[in-house]
């Protein structure tokens, strides 16, 4: 485990302040519980993401940057 110094504003600190009175905790264990929980969630977020393009493009018989190129043809803009 690191050592870290964070600065918290008023708000957060008397929320940490009473939590920790109500569950026993310190302030440090609840800060590394809830950025855990918050670090998870965001993972299963973006693996469920993931889940649901996987294999999007398999019907596709096309090479994706060709297709790429095909859909971009004649929309760029020239500069002056």
């Amino acid at each position: 485990m690191k050592r870290t110094q964070i600065y918290l504003d008023e708000e957060i600190y008397k929320y940490l302040k009473e939590e920790s009175k109500k569950t026993g905790k310190s302030i440090s264990e609840l800060i590394r519980e809830k950025l855990k929980k918050e670090l998870n969630q965001n993972k299963e977020n973006l693996l469920k993401a993931i889940k649901e393009v996987a294999g999007i493009w398999s019907y596709q018989t096309e090479d994706v940057e060709e297709f790429v190129r095909s859909i971009r043809r004649g929309k760029r803009i020239d500069s002056f």
